[in-house]
């Protein structure tokens, strides 16, 4: 706890360990807790200066008086208190605690304070520094309080004694208050420094534990605790203060469920020891940008309507005012929340007239800024629920990203369910979100409700909401084949009606459509989607048009230009920012290779598949599956192709319409399912044998028979053999003719 000097006079009285709190009952000194992780850095430090820099609460003389009854080297501790702000009474005071611990300290320092007209700067101070190097051991200085000192000529004198200061000296700063000449940066680029700051002093979850069930004995569960944690950010004084109460209730669980800046304890002190000592310009600034979850310099001018808050919030972070920086550029910044809470309360208890604006000057800003989810936030906060409205459907984006329609779908949670039902824009957007996401039945809702809404008029973006509702319908139709052709047919016609950044996706739907009905005007199609996506910049839609047109290319048998297209639309995503995207360049790549790198194409179809598992797209999945199926045969096995089989067909059979899916899912089962088992007591064909010879009559060379098999040329030689064998002929064409009159062909 501080023992500087308290508003009114009073002197805090000491207490447990890390915890600077004034409180309404006398706290016991068996409720001081070790901090031994920080005692331990402190005694192996051997930097020039150690600096605890830390707001009110968190136990800075506390754990000083710790480190020093365990300390080897001697340690002169001097309080420093706002009367010590004369620089002859402060180096007076640093003579007599350093004598004190070492009294064959040279006596020249002593001597120049007590001339007629002391000289600290030009004599004191480099005498005191000449005479510690002397002493033939190493000694620490403490300065506690070092806030108080505020005397520009004690802290130029520190200044030169910290430059002085011989190498078996460590000075040692305990502060509220970044300290303003000490040249912080210079000595930590050197290594010279130490510094604990209210990050490092902070209780962990361990220490909170040991404090709160160990020494005061409360016997919290570990989810309280874990809870508790997380409201106090493990600031020892909020700890200590959710103590005071905690002692009290019968009901632990429920009292930190309710613990924040509102509790009594936390006002109390909070009030006294931090809002009180504040200067009105500064407290005014915290408690009118106590409303933004994080705050910059611009957000705190648009907020506050005052210029310079950049400076104010640097200030703050300096003066320790329970702010938090949360880059390293220091440009954005969120106030502890214990602290903030409280900052709120008092904002409505003072000035809550002021608050609606407040909030609205916020939305305009992050609304101009684009972040949307703040905006709404604080549309909200203002009472304007058309605002947040307007902000969401202005940003609601023509994009087949999972990640965006999350956001959608977060965006229009927020708002009331009857603003959103009234509203044929946020049900179509919702209705977007919901299908791209998995979530079927809501994106049927939604879509009821925008037409229970009425489809007139058009976005902020000039897209008709009947452009868009087509264009919604065909994406929803993911089950139906024929469903989103027609409904990709309305869209393109409607074309005209939609922005610009909506016709790659209108086209892309149409081609996509097509392509799974098995139409030759798919191709056109996705070629004019890839073209116009990747001209404004929709990689993740050029990259869907791109593996859809190599899957077409696979199809026609041009090996090489799909996996060109299909490396394309790999190339153009950049991590993976997308499932559906993502999915469908590693199906269409994986299918490109299943003929010259089987295992490469079982990992990227693997992958894909599982891409498009979170997208929740069947007929996708089961395409892929289809893929997959004869790769896995070769690689793990009969059974285990057909388990592919069976789950494709599972997801086309809860297909009205699945388009050419039905045709291939039979093509590439029939591939895998022995026809002929001989009835008489001969050997059998083996399945591999049936296959090389549904080979066979297709006319196939073997070595093609080979590569479609994934087999060596002399395997195939080996089962051809084997064939003639078992069927008693000699030749390709009299087995073929052989297999067809048993049936098995």
């Amino acid at each position: 706890m501080d023992d500087s000097p308290q508003p009114g006079g009073r002197r805090a009285s000491p207490g447990a360990a890390a915890l600077e709190a004034h409180h309404d009952a006398p706290r016991s000194s068996s409720e001081i807790l070790t901090r031994d992780r920080l005692t331990r850095e402190l005694r192996m430090s051997r930097n020039a200066l150690v600096m605890l820099a830390a707001p009110p609460g968190f136990g800075k003389t506390t754990l000083l008086h710790e480190w020093r009854a365990g300390e080897q080297r001697p340690v002169a501790s001097v309080l420093v208190e706002a009367a010590d702000n004369d620089p002859v009474l402060l180096w007076t005071r640093i003579a007599e605690a350093i004598k004190a611990v070492e009294p064959g300290l040279d006596g020249a320092a002593e001597i120049a304070l007590h001339a007629p007209q002391p000289d600290v700067l030009g004599a004191v101070v480099p005498l005191l520094a000449h005479g510690l190097r002397y002493v033939g051991r190493e000694i620490v200085l403490i300065l506690d309080d070092y806030q108080n000192l505020g005397n520009r000529d004690c802290q130029a004198s520190l200044k030169l004694f910290l430059d002085s200061m011989p190498s078996n000296v460590t000075l040692v700063v305990s502060t509220r208050v970044d300290p303003p000449v000490i040249p912080v940066a210079t000595l930590r680029a050197r290594g010279e420094l130490l510094e604990l700051r209210a990050v490092d002093l902070c209780f962990t979850e361990d220490e909170e534990e040991a404090f709160l069930n160990g020494t005061v004995g409360l016997d919290l569960r570990a989810d309280t605790l874990a809870e508790l944690h997380a409201r106090t950010e493990g600031w020892p004084a909020g700890v200590y203060l959710a103590s005071l109460s905690l002692r009290k209730t019968d009901d632990p669980v429920g009292f930190v469920g309710g613990f924040g800046g509102s509790n009594r304890h936390v006002v109390d002190y909070l009030t006294e020891v931090v809002l009180d000592l504040l200067e009105p310009r500064t407290r005014q600034f915290l408690l009118e940008t106590s409303i933004l979850g994080s705050v910059c310099g611009p957000l705190a001018d648009a907020v506050t309507g005052l210029d310079g808050s950049a400076e104010l919030l640097e200030e703050a972070e300096h003066a320790n005012l329970f702010i938090v920086a949360l880059d390293d550029d220091r440009e954005w910044y969120r106030y502890h929340q214990l602290f903030a809470q409280l900052l709120r309360a008092e904002l409505l208890r003072h000035h809550a007239a002021r608050v609606p604006m407040l909030h609205r000057r916020a939305f305009e800003w992050y609304r101009a800024a684009g972040r949307t989810d703040e905006a709404i936030q604080h549309a909200l906060a203002a009472g304007d629920v058309e605002a947040a409205a307007e902000a969401a459907a202005e940003r609601w984006s023509p994009s087949l990203a999972v990640s965006e329609a999350r956001a959608t779908l977060r965006w229009i949670g927020s708002l009331p369910a009857e603003a959103v039902a009234r509203d044929a824009r946020l049900s179509l957007a919702r209705a977007w979100a919901a299908s791209l996401t998995g979530r079927p039945e809501e994106a049927v809702h939604a879509l009821h409700a925008a037409r229970a809404a009425g489809i007139a008029g058009t976005f902020p973006d000039g897209s008709s909401l009947e452009a868009t509702e087509a264009l919604v319908e065909a994406f929803m139709a993911g089950r139906d084949a024929g469903e989103m052709s027609a409904a990709a047919h309305r869209a393109c016609e409607l074309e005209r009606h939609l922005s610009l950044a909506w016709r790659p996706v209108a086209r892309l739907a149409l081609g996509w459509a097509g392509y799974l009905a098995g139409d030759e005007a798919a191709l056109p199609l996705l070629q004019d989607a890839a073209a116009l996506a990747s001209e404004l910049g929709q990689s993740l839609h050029a990259s869907i048009a791109d593996a859809l047109i190599a899957q077409i290319a696979l199809a026609e048998g041009d090996g090489d230009l799909a996996e060109a297209h299909a490396r394309d639309a790999v190339a153009v995503l950049v991590g993976g920012e997308d499932v559906l995207a993502s999915g469908m360049a590693d199906v269409a790549l994986g299918s490109a290779l299943a003929r010259s790198d089987v295992a490469e194409a079982e990992r990227l179809l693997d992958r894909g598949i599982a891409g498009l598992r979170v997208r929740g797209e069947p007929l996708a999945i089961a395409e892929a599956l289809l893929t997959l199926a004869p790769v896995r045969r070769g690689r793990q096995g009969v059974q285990a192709g057909r388990a592919c089989i069976a789950e494709a067909r599972e997801l086309l059979d809860g297909s009205t319409d699945p388009g050419m899916l039905a045709g291939r899912l039979e093509e590439v089962a029939r591939s895998l399912t022995p026809a002929y088992r001989k009835a008489n007591g001969d050997s059998d064909l083996t399945e591999r044998e049936l296959e090389v010879l549904r080979y066979l009559a297709e006319g196939l060379p073997k070595r093609d028979i080979a590569t479609a098999l994934f087999l060596s040329y002399n395997t195939i030689h080996s089962h051809t053999k084997s064939i003639y064998h078992k069927l008693r002929v000699s030749s390709r064409e009299a087995a073929v003719d052989r297999a067809r009159e048993l049936g098995a062909l």
